[in-house]
C-alpha cells in the first residue's frame, strides 16, 4: 500500500511538472491546431447527406446527375420572391450606410453606422468555429449575401469611401471574423490584400 501511495504521488508530481512545462504549452498549441484542422477538413470533405446518397445511387455518374438535376431544379415563386427581398434589403442597408457617412461629422450618422457594423461583428463572433466554411452546405442566395457584404466592406475600409476611422477598422473587424470562418486560406490572403491596400493609401 505504501508503494502505490508512492508511485501515485510521483505520478502527480511528474504530471503537474510536465503539464508546466514549455514543451507541453506548445504541444497544447500544436493539438489544438490540428483539431481545428481535422474538423475544417471534416466538415468540409465528409458530408453525411453526400455520402450516403453516392451509396444509395447504382454508379457514381449517375449520382453526380442526381446531384447537379437537384441543385439545378428550377426555383419556386417563393424562392424568387425571398431573394428579391434580401437582394433589395442589402441594396437598401448599403445605400443608407453610404449616405449616413456622407452626413456631417457631428451627425448621429456615423454612430449608426459603426453600431450595425460592430452588432455583425458580434453575430459573427457568436458562432461556432468554421460555420461558413463548408460551402456545399450554403445555398447559392447565401453565397451571393455573403460576396455583396465582402465587396462592401472592402470598399468601406478605403480612406476616401466617407466611414470614420473607428468605421474602417470594425469593416476590416468583419472582414476577417468572415475570412476566418470561411477556413479557407484564398479569403484570408484576400483579407490581407485588402489591409495592405487601405494601409497604403
Amino acid at each position: 500500500h505504501y508503494l502505490d501511495a508512492l508511485l501515485s504521488s510521483q505520478l502527480a508530481l511528474a504530471k503537474m511538472v510536465c503539464s508546466d512545462s514549455p514543451f507541453a504549452g506548445a504541444l497544447r498549441k500544436r493539438l489544438l491546431v490540428l483539431q481545428r484542422v481535422f474538423y475544417a477538413l471534416s466538415n468540409k470533405y465528409h458530408d453525411k447527406g453526400k455520402v450516403k446518397q453516392q451509396q444509395h445511387s447504382p454508379e457514381s455518374s449517375s449520382g453526380s446527375t442526381d446531384v447537379h438535376s437537384v441543385s439545378e431544379r428550377p426555383r419556386s415563386s417563393t424562392d424568387a420572391l425571398i431573394e428579391m427581398g434580401v437582394r433589395t434589403g442589402l441594396s437598401l442597408l448599403f445605400a443608407l450606410l453610404r449616405q449616413s457617412w456622407m452626413m456631417p461629422a457631428a451627425g448621429p450618422g456615423l454612430s449608426l453606422c459603426n453600431d450595425v457594423i460592430h452588432t455583425a461583428i458580434e453575430v459573427v463572433s457568436s458562432l461556432p468555429p468554421l460555420s461558413l466554411a463548408n460551402e456545399s452546405k450554403i445555398p447559392p442566395m447565401g453565397l451571393d449575401c455573403l460576396s455583396q457584404v465582402t465587396t462592401f466592406l472592402k470598399g468601406v475600409t478605403i480612406p476616401n469611401s466617407g466611414a470614420d476611422t473607428l468605421g474602417r477598422r470594425l469593416a476590416s473587424e468583419l472582414l476577417l471574423g468572415l475570412a476566418a470562418q470561411r477556413g479557407a486560406l484564398r479569403y484570408l490572403l484576400e483579407w490581407i490584400e485588402m489591409a495592405l491596400g487601405a494601409s497604403a493609401v
